[in-house]
């Protein structure tokens, strides 16, 4: 509606010879460097659903609306990794199969988050990990070196890499679903093929555009278990001869 209102009153100005005033309305909109759509930025999330899109997420909202999740997200995922490093103990180096870990470690974390988040957490279409809170979608996935999720490149993949809303997750569709961002949490593994660096990560137009990592989260310590001794009384201890 605004871009119509726009061009209605240049074209009416134009006709009625006014070109300066007509320039001068070019350039004001120019300097205000708003969307295509003549939006103001506060109608982002508006124009992002005109474009099939999700809701827009930033670095410091993700933080501060996940900010009672992330801690246990992370201690979560590194429950997992033990139990993970425990498991592949069973097996000689040279006898694990390439998906062996993987698998071990999607089964660990899909437990963890299961027991943590209860109904919050459960797996989706294609036996992926999904995890739904305060307003956001989190898929769990293995990074690659440049901290993307690895995929096979499908177009349901790419729609979830573009935020798009066309796309199925879950096995039952519900219209709440298609405003949440999507983020992923994840993990790389170093050259000595361990499990390190998980973070979350923010994709749009299959580019990064932010990751909160664990250094940026504060984990409150497991509170160490109280073993409670029994008492002794006084007439029940040993006692100790003197000697003369």
């Amino acid at each position: 509606m605004k871009l119509y209102t726009t061009l209605y009153v240049i074209l009416y100005i134009c006709t009625n010879k006014n070109i300066s005033a007509a320039t001068e309305i070019v350039k004001r909109i120019n300097v205000m460097k708003v969307n295509p759509y003549f939006l103001g930025s506060e109608d982002s999330d508006s124009s992002r659903h005109m474009q099939g899109k999700r809701r827009l997420a930033n670095y410091d909202g993700c933080r501060y609306d996940l900010k009672d999740i992330l801690p246990d997200l992370f201690s979560v995922f590194k429950l997992a990794a033990e139990r993970t490093n425990a498991a592949l103990q069973q097996f000689k180096p040279e006898a694990r199969s390439g998906n062996l870990e993987p698998n071990i470690l999607q089964s660990c974390f899909a437990e963890e988050l299961f027991s943590r988040f209860k109904l919050q957490a459960s797996f989706g279409k294609y036996s992926r990990i999904t995890l739904r809170a305060k307003g956001y979608i989190i898929l769990f996935k293995k990074f690659s070196n440049t901290g993307k999720p690895m995929n096979i490149k499908t177009k349901n993949v790419q729609n979830i890499n573009n935020q798009k809303q066309t796309l199925s997750l879950f096995a039952m569709e519900d219209s709440d679903y298609q405003d949440e961002p999507i983020l992923f949490f994840g993990y790389k593994k170093n050259r000595l093929n361990k499990i390190v660096d998980p973070q979350l990560v923010y994709l749009d137009e299959g580019v990064i555009r932010f990751a909160i990592h664990e250094s940026e989260i504060v984990i409150p310590l497991a509170t160490p278990k109280t073993i409670n001794r029994p008492q002794i009384s006084e007439e029940n201890k040993p006692r100790i001869k003197k000697s003369n």
